[in-house]
């Protein structure tokens, strides 16, 4: 019979086996390594069957990410994640698929297969975050809100879990401006997801681009962790694989109507 249960401290070494190897496996990673396990805005659930774990229900703020292992009780599983609410489940695509909702989109997640070999970018410092900020709002619509409080916001996350080393952004600047920048959005010592990738509109078409991410998916290579994205659209598909990254899974987003 499926069980779901709050984790504690004594829980990491299961977690840490389920989440390996796994795209959203290190996003919950990252999270549980930044936040902990005590604090309001953040709480897991182990999904149990005879204490063995198949499943973890990570919830920070309103959005939930989601890992399943097991063909069965799926049906359990949606009625928990109903009952806990949430504004966004993030799960496989084949979750999604089993849990039967009735409308969420894809994205493709990749990894870094290659060696780059090519100048390396430049650590973004503190007093450039702002501009690479709204080089990203400018160039992915959707990612973020490019507000005074909105930016507050990533920043005070962004530094707490930078000091932690769970989270870096590079880039090129020309002329003390941030023309183009990449970050980890999540981060652990085994892996980690490459997100905010961005190129100021009047250097596009001249590898800068591509030479940014690679720049510092080499960088995480070096350090043995493995590296992912998730491409938002099918022109980010083409991009990642013409720079050698391999195609990875599927991952789900349900949005709560």
């Amino acid at each position: 019979m499926l069980r779901i249960r709050s984790a504690d401290n004594s829980d990491f070494s299961h977690i840490s086996r389920l989440c390996s190897h796994s795209v959203l496996g290190t996003k919950i990673m990252c999270q549980i390594g930044a936040y902990g396990l005590d604090k309001s805005f953040f709480s897991v659930w182990l999904c149990t069957d005879s204490d063995e774990i198949l499943g973890i229900i990570c919830k920070l703020e309103d959005d939930i990410t989601l890992i399943y292992s097991s063909e069965e009780n799926t049906e359990d599983i949606r009625t928990s994640v109903d009952m806990i609410g949430y504004s966004s489940v993030c799960c496989t695509y084949e979750m999604a698929l089993k849990l039967e909702y009735e409308c969420f989109t894809t994205k493709k997640a990749y990894f870094y297969a290659g060696k780059h070999i090519g100048e390396m970018c430049d650590e973004i410092t503190e007093n450039h975050y702002r501009d690479a900020y709204s080089l990203i709002c400018r160039n992915i619509p959707g990612s973020f809100s490019d507000t005074k409080e909105a930016y507050l916001s990533f920043l005070s996350d962004f530094t707490y879990r930078r000091r932690r080393g769970m989270a870096r952004i590079k880039g090129f600047t020309e002329r003390n401006e941030v023309i183009s920048c990449a970050l980890t959005s999540a981060e652990t010592e085994q892996a980690a997801i490459i997100s905010g990738v961005a190129c100021d509109s009047m250097h596009r078409k001249s590898g800068l681009g591509k030479n940014t991410v690679l720049s510092l998916a080499e960088e995480l290579h070096k350090e043995n962790k493995t590296v992912y994205v998730i491409a938002l659209n099918e022109s980010a598909e083409g991009f990642y694989e013409h720079i050698g990254f391999e195609f990875k899974e599927k991952i789900s987003f349900i949005e709560r109507k």
